[in-house]
Protein backbone atom coordinates (compact mmCIF):
# COMPACT_ATOMS: atom_id res chain seq x y z
CA UNK A 1 0.00 0.00 0.00
CA UNK A 2 0.88 3.32 -1.03
CA UNK A 3 2.18 5.45 2.42
CA UNK A 4 2.59 9.16 1.87
CA UNK A 5 3.96 11.32 4.73
CA UNK A 6 2.99 15.19 4.49
CA UNK A 7 4.95 17.20 7.66
CA UNK A 8 4.31 20.54 8.76
CA UNK A 9 5.06 22.11 11.90
CA UNK A 10 1.74 23.68 13.43
CA UNK A 11 3.21 27.32 13.44
CA UNK A 12 0.11 29.50 12.03
CA UNK A 13 -2.36 27.86 9.94
CA UNK A 14 -0.17 28.62 6.75
CA UNK A 15 1.48 25.31 6.87
CA UNK A 16 -1.55 23.37 8.41
CA UNK A 17 -4.08 24.68 6.14
CA UNK A 18 -2.77 23.10 2.29
CA UNK A 19 -1.61 19.85 4.77
CA UNK A 20 -4.59 18.80 5.21
CA UNK A 21 -6.09 20.45 1.77
CA UNK A 22 -3.75 18.51 0.39
CA UNK A 23 -4.19 15.00 2.32
CA UNK A 24 -8.04 14.98 1.37
CA UNK A 25 -6.70 15.46 -2.66
CA UNK A 26 -4.14 12.65 -2.44
CA UNK A 27 -6.75 10.21 -0.64
CA UNK A 28 -9.64 10.85 -3.04
CA UNK A 29 -6.84 10.10 -5.61
CA UNK A 30 -5.58 7.22 -3.86
CA UNK A 31 -9.09 5.97 -3.06
CA UNK A 32 -7.98 2.44 -0.46
CA UNK A 33 -4.79 1.89 -2.40
CA UNK A 34 -2.97 4.07 -0.13
CA UNK A 35 -2.78 6.20 3.23
CA UNK A 36 -2.17 9.46 3.52
CA UNK A 37 -0.86 11.19 6.97
CA UNK A 38 -0.38 14.66 8.00
CA UNK A 39 1.82 14.98 11.31
CA UNK A 40 3.07 17.90 13.29
CA UNK A 41 6.45 16.17 12.41
CA UNK A 42 8.48 17.55 15.66
CA UNK A 43 5.96 16.90 18.06
CA UNK A 44 4.78 13.71 16.55
CA UNK A 45 8.49 12.28 16.48
CA UNK A 46 9.05 13.29 20.14
CA UNK A 47 11.33 16.33 19.81
CA UNK A 48 9.68 18.14 21.91
CA UNK A 49 12.76 20.87 22.98
CA UNK A 50 12.58 21.53 19.16
CA UNK A 51 9.43 21.96 18.98
CA UNK A 52 8.69 24.39 22.02
CA UNK A 53 11.34 26.32 20.81
CA UNK A 54 9.79 26.98 17.13
CA UNK A 55 6.58 27.51 18.52
CA UNK A 56 7.78 29.95 21.18
CA UNK A 57 9.70 31.37 18.61
CA UNK A 58 6.45 31.78 16.14
CA UNK A 59 4.32 33.55 19.11
CA UNK A 60 8.16 35.87 20.32
CA UNK A 61 7.81 36.41 16.21
CA UNK A 62 4.43 37.96 16.39
CA UNK A 63 5.31 40.39 19.55
CA UNK A 64 8.83 41.63 18.33
CA UNK A 65 8.82 40.80 14.46
CA UNK A 66 11.89 42.34 14.38
CA UNK A 67 13.75 38.63 15.81
CA UNK A 68 12.22 36.45 12.88
CA UNK A 69 13.39 39.18 10.29
CA UNK A 70 17.01 39.35 12.02
CA UNK A 71 16.97 35.53 11.69
CA UNK A 72 15.91 35.75 7.82
CA UNK A 73 18.56 38.06 7.22
CA UNK A 74 21.26 35.64 8.59
CA UNK A 75 19.99 32.44 7.23
CA UNK A 76 19.81 34.14 3.80
CA UNK A 77 24.05 35.30 4.26
CA UNK A 78 24.79 31.70 5.41
CA UNK A 79 23.34 30.01 2.86
CA UNK A 80 23.73 27.22 1.67
CA UNK A 81 25.89 26.76 5.22
CA UNK A 82 23.04 27.21 7.31
CA UNK A 83 22.44 23.20 7.52
CA UNK A 84 25.12 22.37 10.48
CA UNK A 85 23.68 25.54 12.73
CA UNK A 86 20.00 24.36 12.05
CA UNK A 87 21.22 20.77 13.17
CA UNK A 88 23.09 21.93 16.16
CA UNK A 89 19.96 24.14 17.18
CA UNK A 90 17.53 21.69 16.43
CA UNK A 91 19.55 18.63 17.54
CA UNK A 92 16.56 16.21 18.79
CA UNK A 93 14.47 16.96 15.85
CA UNK A 94 17.23 16.06 13.10
CA UNK A 95 18.09 12.88 15.59
CA UNK A 96 14.14 11.74 16.34
CA UNK A 97 12.41 12.70 13.13
CA UNK A 98 15.81 10.92 11.24
CA UNK A 99 15.15 7.25 13.42
CA UNK A 100 11.40 7.96 12.61
CA UNK A 101 11.32 7.87 8.98
CA UNK A 102 14.35 4.72 9.21
CA UNK A 103 11.85 2.41 11.34
CA UNK A 104 8.86 3.65 8.84
CA UNK A 105 10.31 4.96 5.50
CA UNK A 106 7.26 6.41 3.49
CA UNK A 107 7.04 6.29 0.08
CA UNK A 108 6.67 9.88 -0.14
CA UNK A 109 7.66 12.66 1.92
CA UNK A 110 6.17 15.96 1.32
CA UNK A 111 7.05 19.11 3.27
CA UNK A 112 5.09 21.95 3.90
CA UNK A 113 7.52 23.51 6.31
CA UNK A 114 10.94 23.67 5.05
CA UNK A 115 12.28 22.72 8.37
CA UNK A 116 10.34 19.07 7.76
CA UNK A 117 12.18 18.95 4.05
CA UNK A 118 15.82 19.40 5.71
CA UNK A 119 15.44 16.42 8.21
CA UNK A 120 13.63 14.19 5.56
CA UNK A 121 16.90 14.78 3.52
CA UNK A 122 19.59 14.46 6.25
CA UNK A 123 18.15 10.93 7.19
CA UNK A 124 17.91 10.09 3.65
CA UNK A 125 21.76 10.45 3.45
CA UNK A 126 22.77 9.45 6.85
CA UNK A 127 20.19 6.11 6.65
CA UNK A 128 20.26 5.17 2.91
CA UNK A 129 17.18 5.27 2.67
CA UNK A 130 15.43 5.78 -1.31
CA UNK A 131 11.39 7.88 -1.20
CA UNK A 132 11.43 11.17 -3.11
CA UNK A 133 11.18 13.87 -0.74
CA UNK A 134 9.10 17.13 -2.40
CA UNK A 135 8.82 21.03 -0.89
CA UNK A 136 5.08 22.76 -1.11
CA UNK A 137 6.24 25.97 -0.45
CA UNK A 138 3.73 27.75 1.50
CA UNK A 139 4.65 31.38 1.36
CA UNK A 140 3.15 32.56 -2.24
CA UNK A 141 5.78 35.18 -3.37
CA UNK A 142 8.95 33.67 -1.55
CA UNK A 143 10.95 30.82 -1.16
CA UNK A 144 14.00 31.79 1.17
CA UNK A 145 16.87 30.03 1.90
CA UNK A 146 15.50 27.43 4.06
CA UNK A 147 12.85 25.88 1.34
CA UNK A 148 16.21 25.66 -1.04
CA UNK A 149 17.26 22.32 0.27
CA UNK A 150 19.11 21.34 -3.07
CA UNK A 151 18.31 17.72 -2.11
CA UNK A 152 14.95 17.99 -2.16
CA UNK A 153 13.40 16.30 -5.45
CA UNK A 154 10.70 18.58 -6.46
CA UNK A 155 9.59 22.00 -5.38
CA UNK A 156 5.93 23.03 -5.94
CA UNK A 157 5.37 27.03 -5.82
CA UNK A 158 2.77 29.34 -6.98
CA UNK A 159 4.28 32.31 -8.41
CA UNK A 160 6.56 33.44 -10.73
CA UNK A 161 8.39 35.39 -8.01
CA UNK A 162 8.82 32.44 -5.76
CA UNK A 163 9.74 30.59 -8.88
CA UNK A 164 12.37 33.14 -9.12
CA UNK A 165 13.95 33.27 -5.76
CA UNK A 166 14.38 29.43 -5.72
CA UNK A 167 16.74 29.48 -9.36
CA UNK A 168 18.49 32.72 -7.30
CA UNK A 169 19.05 30.29 -4.74
CA UNK A 170 20.77 27.83 -7.53
CA UNK A 171 17.95 25.15 -7.61
CA UNK A 172 17.76 23.70 -10.93
CA UNK A 173 15.00 24.74 -13.26
CA UNK A 174 13.72 20.98 -13.61
CA UNK A 175 12.95 20.36 -10.06
CA UNK A 176 10.78 23.53 -9.61
CA UNK A 177 6.84 23.18 -11.05
CA UNK A 178 4.34 26.04 -11.00
CA UNK A 179 1.19 25.21 -9.55
CA UNK A 180 -2.19 26.38 -8.15
CA UNK A 181 -2.56 27.80 -4.26
CA UNK A 182 -4.23 24.46 -2.34
CA UNK A 183 -8.04 25.17 -1.72
CA UNK A 184 -8.08 25.66 1.49
CA UNK A 185 -11.70 24.76 3.92
CA UNK A 186 -12.68 28.25 4.29
CA UNK A 187 -12.14 29.02 0.43
CA UNK A 188 -15.46 27.28 -0.36
CA UNK A 189 -17.80 28.62 -1.11
CA UNK A 190 -20.81 28.75 1.50
CA UNK A 191 -23.97 27.03 1.17
CA UNK A 192 -25.49 29.73 2.94
CA UNK A 193 -26.34 33.29 1.51
CA UNK A 194 -24.68 36.47 2.04
CA UNK A 195 -27.95 37.79 4.16
CA UNK A 196 -28.46 34.95 6.08
CA UNK A 197 -25.30 34.85 7.60
CA UNK A 198 -25.02 38.11 8.08
CA UNK A 199 -28.27 38.49 10.06
CA UNK A 200 -27.29 35.93 12.05
CA UNK A 201 -24.65 37.83 13.39
CA UNK A 202 -26.79 41.23 13.13
CA UNK A 203 -24.46 42.50 11.20
CA UNK A 204 -24.64 44.67 7.56
CA UNK A 205 -27.77 46.61 8.81
CA UNK A 206 -28.48 49.60 6.45
CA UNK A 207 -25.99 48.51 3.80
CA UNK A 208 -23.25 49.44 6.23
CA UNK A 209 -19.86 47.72 5.17
CA UNK A 210 -18.56 44.49 7.29
CA UNK A 211 -14.91 43.99 7.73
CA UNK A 212 -13.47 40.21 9.19
CA UNK A 213 -10.99 41.02 11.31
CA UNK A 214 -8.13 38.25 11.57
CA UNK A 215 -4.67 38.06 12.51
CA UNK A 216 -3.58 34.66 12.77
CA UNK A 217 -4.29 31.51 15.22
CA UNK A 218 -2.87 33.02 17.58
CA UNK A 219 -5.25 36.70 18.11
CA UNK A 220 -1.99 38.78 18.64
CA UNK A 221 -1.67 41.93 16.25
CA UNK A 222 -2.16 45.62 16.21
CA UNK A 223 -5.32 45.12 14.25
CA UNK A 224 -7.45 44.59 17.24
CA UNK A 225 -6.06 47.99 19.36
CA UNK A 226 -7.31 49.73 15.78
CA UNK A 227 -10.37 48.08 15.62
CA UNK A 228 -11.25 48.86 18.99
CA UNK A 229 -10.52 52.51 18.88
CA UNK A 230 -12.45 52.44 15.34
CA UNK A 231 -15.72 51.48 16.72
CA UNK A 232 -15.56 53.12 20.06
CA UNK A 233 -15.05 56.58 17.77
CA UNK A 234 -18.19 54.98 15.96
CA UNK A 235 -16.84 54.27 12.39
CA UNK A 236 -19.41 53.63 10.42
CA UNK A 237 -18.73 50.12 9.82
CA UNK A 238 -19.22 46.56 10.98
CA UNK A 239 -16.10 43.91 12.32
CA UNK A 240 -16.73 40.75 12.74
CA UNK A 241 -13.35 39.97 14.82
CA UNK A 242 -11.66 35.99 15.24
CA UNK A 243 -9.44 36.26 17.95
CA UNK A 244 -8.83 32.67 17.42
CA UNK A 245 -6.98 31.30 21.11
CA UNK A 246 -6.48 34.69 22.89
CA UNK A 247 -8.97 34.18 25.53
CA UNK A 248 -8.54 37.59 27.06
CA UNK A 249 -8.89 39.38 23.84
CA UNK A 250 -12.05 37.76 22.74
CA UNK A 251 -13.38 38.59 26.17
CA UNK A 252 -12.43 42.25 26.52
CA UNK A 253 -13.77 42.82 22.83
CA UNK A 254 -17.51 40.52 24.37
CA UNK A 255 -17.51 43.16 26.37
CA UNK A 256 -16.90 46.25 23.94
CA UNK A 257 -19.25 45.11 21.73
CA UNK A 258 -22.42 44.47 24.29
CA UNK A 259 -22.40 48.23 24.48
CA UNK A 260 -23.68 49.19 21.49
CA UNK A 261 -26.56 50.87 20.61
CA UNK A 262 -29.95 50.31 18.80
CA UNK A 263 -28.35 51.17 14.72
CA UNK A 264 -25.31 51.51 16.11
CA UNK A 265 -22.34 49.80 14.76
CA UNK A 266 -21.32 46.51 15.36
CA UNK A 267 -18.55 44.64 17.04
CA UNK A 268 -19.01 41.03 16.90
CA UNK A 269 -16.43 39.08 18.97
CA UNK A 270 -15.76 35.72 18.16
CA UNK A 271 -12.97 33.06 19.10
CA UNK A 272 -11.93 29.78 17.17
CA UNK A 273 -14.02 29.32 14.62
CA UNK A 274 -14.63 26.76 11.95
CA UNK A 275 -17.04 28.48 9.25
CA UNK A 276 -14.16 31.20 7.94
CA UNK A 277 -16.00 30.59 5.03
CA UNK A 278 -18.62 32.08 5.67
CA UNK A 279 -17.32 34.79 7.55
CA UNK A 280 -15.76 35.65 4.41
CA UNK A 281 -19.16 35.52 2.57
CA UNK A 282 -20.68 38.18 4.65
CA UNK A 283 -18.02 40.49 4.54
CA UNK A 284 -16.53 43.36 2.54
CA UNK A 285 -12.85 43.65 3.58
CA UNK A 286 -10.40 41.85 5.25
CA UNK A 287 -8.29 43.46 8.39
CA UNK A 288 -5.58 42.05 9.65
CA UNK A 289 -1.77 40.65 9.66
CA UNK A 290 0.26 39.93 6.58
CA UNK A 291 0.18 36.25 6.36
CA UNK A 292 -0.12 33.89 3.53
CA UNK A 293 -3.54 32.02 4.51
CA UNK A 294 -4.88 34.82 5.32
CA UNK A 295 -4.42 36.95 2.08
CA UNK A 296 -5.06 33.78 -0.52
CA UNK A 297 -8.25 33.14 1.19
CA UNK A 298 -9.09 36.86 0.82
CA UNK A 299 -7.82 37.10 -2.67
CA UNK A 300 -9.92 34.01 -3.51
CA UNK A 301 -12.80 35.36 -2.01
CA UNK A 302 -12.18 38.95 -4.12
CA UNK A 303 -11.96 40.73 -0.41
CA UNK A 304 -9.49 43.92 -0.99
CA UNK A 305 -7.45 43.46 2.17
CA UNK A 306 -5.84 46.05 4.67
CA UNK A 307 -2.07 45.00 6.34
CA UNK A 308 -1.78 46.17 9.81
CA UNK A 309 1.93 44.43 9.61
CA UNK A 310 4.27 42.00 8.77
CA UNK A 311 6.08 39.34 10.70
CA UNK A 312 8.92 37.69 8.37
CA UNK A 313 10.28 39.39 4.75
CA UNK A 314 7.98 36.27 3.17
CA UNK A 315 5.18 38.24 4.55
CA UNK A 316 6.24 41.71 3.40
CA UNK A 317 6.81 40.74 0.23
CA UNK A 318 3.13 39.37 0.15
CA UNK A 319 2.64 42.57 1.44
CA UNK A 320 4.78 44.40 -1.37
CA UNK A 321 2.80 42.04 -3.70
CA UNK A 322 -0.69 43.16 -2.49
CA UNK A 323 0.19 46.54 -2.58
CA UNK A 324 1.83 47.03 -6.02
CA UNK A 325 -1.15 44.75 -7.43
CA UNK A 326 -3.77 47.36 -6.38
CA UNK A 327 -5.70 44.77 -4.14
CA UNK A 328 -4.12 45.25 -0.50
CA UNK A 329 -3.05 48.47 1.69
CA UNK A 330 -0.46 48.59 4.08
CA UNK A 331 -2.03 50.92 7.19
CA UNK A 332 0.96 50.52 10.27
CA UNK A 333 -0.57 53.47 11.83
CA UNK A 334 -3.63 54.39 13.03
CA UNK A 335 -4.18 57.45 11.05
CA UNK A 336 -3.57 55.27 8.06
CA UNK A 337 -5.82 52.78 8.77
CA UNK A 338 -8.98 54.62 9.58
CA UNK A 339 -8.12 56.55 6.63
CA UNK A 340 -8.39 53.45 4.50
CA UNK A 341 -11.00 51.84 5.63
CA UNK A 342 -13.27 55.44 4.86
CA UNK A 343 -11.88 55.12 1.48
CA UNK A 344 -12.84 51.28 1.53
CA UNK A 345 -15.82 52.03 2.79
CA UNK A 346 -17.26 53.49 -0.62
CA UNK A 347 -18.40 50.26 -2.59
CA UNK A 348 -16.88 51.91 -5.68
CA UNK A 349 -13.26 51.51 -4.00
CA UNK A 350 -14.01 47.72 -3.20
CA UNK A 351 -15.21 47.36 -6.90
CA UNK A 352 -11.99 48.49 -9.05
CA UNK A 353 -10.14 46.27 -5.81
CA UNK A 354 -12.08 43.22 -7.27
CA UNK A 355 -11.11 44.33 -11.02
CA UNK A 356 -7.75 44.19 -10.60
CA UNK A 357 -7.85 41.07 -8.51
CA UNK A 358 -9.59 39.66 -11.53
CA UNK A 359 -6.62 40.11 -13.71
CA UNK A 360 -3.68 38.41 -11.26
CA UNK A 361 -1.97 35.61 -12.49
CA UNK A 362 -3.46 33.08 -9.99
CA UNK A 363 -5.69 30.11 -9.69
CA UNK A 364 -6.53 27.74 -6.92
CA UNK A 365 -7.27 23.95 -6.55
CA UNK A 366 -5.73 21.23 -4.82
CA UNK A 367 -5.89 18.41 -6.93
CA UNK A 368 -3.16 19.87 -9.73
CA UNK A 369 -0.79 19.27 -6.94
CA UNK A 370 -1.96 16.14 -5.89
CA UNK A 371 -1.34 14.48 -9.68
CA UNK A 372 1.76 15.91 -9.62
CA UNK A 373 2.94 14.89 -6.45
CA UNK A 374 2.37 11.04 -7.48
CA UNK A 375 3.82 11.49 -10.64
CA UNK A 376 7.44 13.10 -8.87
CA UNK A 377 6.60 9.58 -7.06
CA UNK A 378 6.61 7.52 -10.33
CA UNK A 379 9.20 8.91 -11.90
CA UNK A 380 11.72 10.05 -8.79
CA UNK A 381 13.81 12.65 -9.28
CA UNK A 382 11.69 14.52 -12.31
CA UNK A 383 8.66 15.68 -13.41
Amino acid sequence: MNKITIAMIEVGYGHKGPALALQRALQDLLLDSGSVEVVDFPRYVGAFRSDRSLKNSWDMALKSPFLVRGAYVAMEALYPRHGPLLRLMLSDFFTLGGEYLRSAPPDLFIATHPLCAMVATAARRRYNLDFPVASLVVDPFDAYSLWADRAVDGFFVHSAEAHRRLLQHRIPEDRIKRVPYPQLPAMEVSQRNREEIRHEYGVGESGRPVALVTSGAQGIGKVYGFVKRAFREGFPMDFLVVTGKNGDLYRDLSSLGEKTEAGSPRLISLSYVKNMGDLYAACDVVLGKAGASTFMEALRWRLPMVFTEWAGQNDYLLLQYAVQNGVGWYAPRYGAFIRTLASLAASQDRSIAQERMDVLDFRFGTDEIADRLLQLQRNFGGF
